[in-house]
């Protein structure tokens, strides 16, 4: 109700670890089919093959996230089937198979510790230490540990990737400077004070409680049963502290001339009749030092950085890979989720 006085333990571990995000935009082959690709594959990614057995994991996995779900599972060779396979489990290996082969590219490698000590921090964070109950929570979730792992590995993958392409990035001195100077007004408080009041719709049930806080009644109980601010009413009027030029101006001039402590006569608005109280000193408007502010600037710049040097990237790939994918026949991905990259290079898992 504030804004009318204006002038106008998590899910388990598998879930947790499914959402990935790809740090690369769309990529993926041309959707066109292939006569050469090899039997016993469904497509071949700059010459490394995708394999019907990897692609049969897949859809076991995403068949048992379905089940989980309650949700119907699909096979061959229903419309059903050919949908999810070319919407979601092709993608998704074809998509990491690209992520892979890009980073091992930059020479990044994750090794079996990494995963490993990864799997300890959930078992300790979700846990409290113990195994067994993070073992019964995968299976749980109808999942098994090598696809915990798995999960892992790519979210690992991931990040060692970004780590590698914005290793080098820095945030200087003058440039963390410029745009605190350049956004100077984002820093600046208005003067404000901290407020509550009473807010009822008429000016005569206003001059009643008004009367009856002047003979020593509590604000707070009357603002619980009174205020038809009802944002404010359960905190016993409470607006906290408010911006002087955030309100609306009949509120804000009697408001900021109160001794605190005080309460107002009965004060009206376009939305009704307010007694007021200060609750503490009017706070001067002020500007945030640049040094307090430095370590938030230097994170944001380094964040834009990060983020046009991983979709210099992303874009790279997309094109290397535009010509270089293959798919078996009625393997091959709609159009639709191609063309012009608008599927991820990282995609999550199909069963997440």
């Amino acid at each position: 109700m504030t804004a009318i006085l204006r002038n106008r333990r998590p899910v388990l571990l598998v879930a947790c670890c499914a959402a990935l995000v790809g740090v690369a935009a769309g990529c993926g082959g041309s959707s066109s089919e292939a006569t050469d690709v090899p039997k016993g594959d469904i497509a071949v990614v700059a010459g490394q093959p995708v394999t019907k057995a990897q692609f049969d994991q897949a859809l076991s996995q995403y068949n048992r996230s379905a089940q989980k779900a309650k949700q119907p599972v699909v096979k061959c060779c229903s419309k059903d089937y050919w949908t999810v396979a070319q919407q979601k489990i092709v993608p998704y290996l074809v998509q990491r198979t690209e992520f892979e082969q890009q980073a091992k590219k930059l020479g990044v490698v994750v090794t079996a510790k990494e995963i490993d000590n990864e799997i300890k921090k959930v078992i300790d964070q979700y846990f409290n230490g113990s195994r067994k109950k993070f073992l019964e929570a995968i299976k749980k979730q109808g999942s098994t540990m090598a696809e915990v792992r798995d999960t892992i590995y790519l979210n690992v993958l991931q990040q060692d990737v970004t780590k590698k392409l914005t290793s080098g990035i820095k945030v200087t001195d003058k440039e963390a400077h410029d745009y605190y100077n350049k956004n100077k007004s984002a820093y600046e408080k208005q003067t404000s004070r901290d407020l509550a009041h009473i807010l009822v719709k008429t000016k005569a049930k206003a001059q009643k409680l008004y009367q009856q806080l002047k003979s020593g009644a509590n604000f707070a109980t009357l603002a619980k049963k009174n205020s038809t601010d009802s944002g404010s009413a359960v905190n016993g009027g409470k607006l906290g502290v408010q911006a002087e030029n955030a309100l609306v101006k009949p509120f804000t001039t009697v408001a900021f001339k109160l001794k605190t402590g005080e309460i107002s006569k009965p004060v009206h608005t376009q939305f009704g009749w307010h007694i007021i109280k200060a609750l503490g000193p009017v706070i001067p408007a002020s500007t945030s030092p640049f040094s307090k502010e430095k370590a938030a600037i230097v994170q944001n710049i380094k964040q834009a950085k990060d983020s046009e040097v991983t979709s210099a990237w992303q874009s790279k790939s997309e094109k290397f890979y535009a010509t270089r994918v293959k798919y078996a026949k009625d393997y091959a991905q709609p159009q639709s989720t191609t063309a012009g990259g608008a599927t991820s290079l990282l995609p999550t898992s199909p069963a997440g």
